[in-house]
């Protein structure tokens, strides 16, 4: 019975651990059904496997990656790490990342030597990724490979290195150290290593490559591609700088080897630290912009060798004060210097022929600039708001001066152009502070507005070769109050003087009135003295603009007046608008007494008086505003005299001769033309010489009658009706 009940307990017992064997064996097979393996094909010759329980992607075979994209599957969040065999050859588009769907806890990348591509968006937002080392046969890294994978601290390129796509690193704000591009590379897109905000720009790159025919900022693209780099450092044999590679960086200092031959379009553009830069002599060609916008850059200097500154090359340099151009210099391109606030002094090398479009405008504090010659052309505004710049000379061959050029340069006080300007267009000094104004012998056009609000000018004579003034090529001259106009003045347009009310004279050498609009003197007093030509103050009465102001009458012009007392003789005779000089004989029965030079206002410019006699001469006031007098004095008492009076034109050739007697007073004669007091009436003699025939013989044409001049041993004779008369009016038989 005992023995029963001890096989009963112990048969008992086995089947107890029986059932706790088949309850254990159980769990465990129920734990080995939640461990699952995924696999697949992704190429041609690729498969891949994946045990969710170790979160490692196997992939096995040779060859490109294709038709899986493990960032659209379910378990995508498993990834941890990817084991890349030797023989795979691409990454396929979107393999691990997508817009929206990305394996986010991938942790590292360990390219094969055999991979050459890497796809675009392969890698889109795996933002867990820490390290990505390419392998040694890699080219080409595609558009987004890596864009924002945020977490990576290290990035190891390859030499085989070809290609960086656009964005292929961007918003990668935790890489750290140095980033070596290798000699080979070839294509570097935009933003590819950009970031947004300046905190995260802490890299260091070591540019090596040495051709940069392919290197651009991508067309249509957005961002500049080495964004996220405090620091460039070339390497010796890099033979070029590419077109925007260092835009918008954060640089301070950039040293090029000697190896560098060019600089790209943009390549430093927009580098907000950038203060100084080394430009070995080596450069033969700089990109437009290369240097433009960089706030903080101070000096410059460009290479010998250089003929050429590009248009931009450094506009909104605001911190530049101190620039040195090479010697051969030939031309500076449009807006290069534009706004660079900082600039004081600028020395243009004497080779130089070009300057173009708002090359320096707006250099605010530009107090000195040479003009070299042999400069041929000066752009539009190219000096415009150089609000400093008091004094500039215009080279002689400078032909034209072009829109705006000076406008706006608000203390210009001086400009000396040289007569070989032949047109000064619309704007070009326009809001300047000319004190005076002498314009150009050969000039022939004035443009629109082209002295436009000249405050401090008082008088204006326009050359006689000028055929046009354009609309309100004057106006706002508000203390304008004497204005000559030139022989061939043709057309003047509206508002060309309008609002210029000081005006008290006008004066016109043309011998027919200039066609002008009703607004041409705007503003100018109807009182002002108009004078023009004696033989064609007819034509201006009767013009309904010209014919506004007040002329003298032509008996009032036709005359010399001479007013002898006992020592002295005021002469009184009419302004010639197109005398440039007056000269005044005086004799003394038949010799010469005194010869007396006056310019054309009738000031004294030099005086002589026959041998053994000295006495002075001084300047007095007509009566009348269209005429000039000069008082003569040291004249002997109760005597007779003959004079001639004669206005000359630059070339110092009679224009009008006036010719009479006076006498002082005492003296007893009866033969003097009317008592020393009285006005002796003498007709004007307007000589003409269009044949050019010898001195001493003139043509001259006055009312349609011919007379002529003779000179004989320095003695005037002339031929007047038929009759010949001395210089005491006396007719010779």
């Amino acid at each position: 019975m005992k023995k029963f009940l001890l096989n009963r307990a112990s048969a008992a017992k086995e089947k107890i651990t029986f059932f706790v064997l088949l309850f254990a064996a159980l769990v465990l097979k129920g734990t080995c059904a939640y461990a699952t393996v995924y696999n697949g094909v992704c190429g041609e010759h690729l498969t891949w496997t994946l045990k969710s329980d170790d979160s490692t992607l196997v992939i096995s075979g040779r060859g490109d990656m294709s038709g899986m994209r493990f960032a659209s599957q379910q378990f995508r969040d498993v990834i941890k790490y990817v084991v890349f065999p030797e023989g795979l050859t691409s990454i396929s588009e979107c393999a691990f990342g997508e817009t929206w769907n990305t394996c986010k806890n991938l942790r590292s990348v360990n390219l094969p030597d055999s991979v050459v591509s890497v796809g675009k968006k392969a890698f889109l937002r795996c933002s867990g990724i820490r390290d990505v080392r390419c392998g040694k046969g890699l080219k080409n890294i595609g558009d987004s490979a890596f864009y924002s994978c945020e977490s990576m601290k290290h990035l190891e390129l390859n030499d085989s290195l070809e290609s960086i796509g656009i964005t292929a690193f961007y918003l990668d704000t935790a890489l750290q150290g140095v980033i070596v591009f290798p000699e080979n590379l070839k294509y570097l897109g935009s933003n590819a290593f950009g970031v947004i905000s300046q905190q995260a720009r802490n890299l260091t790159a070591i540019w090596k490559a040495r051709h940069c025919q392919h290197h651009r900022y991508s067309a249509g693209a957005w961002g500049p591609p080495l964004d996220n780099f405090s620091k460039i450092v070339f390497g010796e044999h890099v033979e070029c700088v590419p077109d925007y590679l260092c835009y918008s960086t954060y640089c301070d200092t950039i040293i090029l080897p000697e190896s560098v031959d060019s600089i790209g379009e943009y390549a430093f553009g927009w580098d907000k630290n950038l203060k100084h830069i080394e430009m070995p002599s080596s450069i033969s060609y700089i990109g437009e912009r290369a240097f433009s916008y960089c706030d903080h850059l101070t000096s410059l200097r460009i290479p010998e060798g250089i003929s050429v500154i590009p248009k931009g090359f450094a506009t909104e340099c605001h911190a530049l004060s101190e620039l040195t151009l090479p010697s051969t210099l030939d031309s500076i391109m449009g807006s290069t210097f534009n706004y660079c606030t900082s600039l004081t002094h600028i020395t243009l090398p004497a080779g130089m022929r070009f300057i173009g479009d708002f090359a320096f405008s707006n250099c605010s504090n530009l107090e000195y600039m040479n003009l070299p010659e042999g400069l041929t052309s000066i752009g539009k505004s190219a000096f415009r708001t150089c609000t400093s710049l008091e004094s500039v000379t215009i080279p002689e061959s400078i032909k034209n001066i072009d829109e705006y050029t000076f406008a706006d340069c608000s203390v210009l006080r001086e400009v000396n152009m040289p007569n070989s300007i032949r047109q000064i267009a619309g704007g070009a000094f326009r809001n300047c502070s000319l004190d005076t104004l002498v314009l150009p012998s050969e000039l022939t056009l004035i443009g629109t507005g082209a002295f436009l609000n000249q405050k401090k000018l008082t008088g204006i004579v326009i050359p006689d070769e000028v055929r046009q003034i354009k609309s309100n090529a004057f106006e706002g001259c508000t203390n304008l109050q004497k204005l000559q106009l030139g022989k061939r003045t043709a057309m003047i347009d509206a508002d060309a003087f309008k609002n210029d009310s000081l005006i008290t004279e006008i004066r016109s050498r043309a011998a027919y009135p200039p066609l002008v609009e009703s607004s041409t003197f705007s503003g100018v007093p109807d009182s002002a003295w108009l004078f023009v030509p004696v033989q064609s103050i007819a034509a201006y009465r009767e013009d309904p603009v010209w014919g506004r102001f007040r002329m003298p009458k032509e008996e009032e012009i036709n005359y010399v007046t001479v007013e002898a007392e006992e020592t002295t003789a005021n002469f009184i005779w009419p302004t010639d608008s197109t005398a440039s000089s007056y000269q005044i004989d005086i004799y003394k029965d038949g010799p010469k007494f005194c010869s007396l030079t006056l310019d054309s206002r009738g000031r004294l410019l030099g005086i002589s008086f026959a041998p053994g006699r000295k006495a002075p001469a001084s300047q007095s006031e007509s009566s009348l505003p269209f005429t000039l007098s000069f008082l003569v004095t040291g004249l002997d008492e109760a005597s007779r005299y003959n004079y001639v009076l004669c206005a000359l034109d630059e070339e110092q050739k009679p224009i009008h001769v006036y010719f009479g007697d006076f006498a002082t007073t005492g003296y007893p004669g009866d033969d003097v033309k009317g008592g020393g007091n009285e006005i002796i009436p003498t007709p004007p003699i307007i000589p003409s010489n269009p044949e050019g025939k010898p001195q001493g013989v003139d043509n001259i044409l006055i009312d349609q009658i011919h007379h002529t001049k003779i000179i004989v041993d320095g003695q005037i004779y002339l031929i007047y009706e038929g009759r010949m008369y001395d210089v005491r009016g006396n007719q010779i038989k």
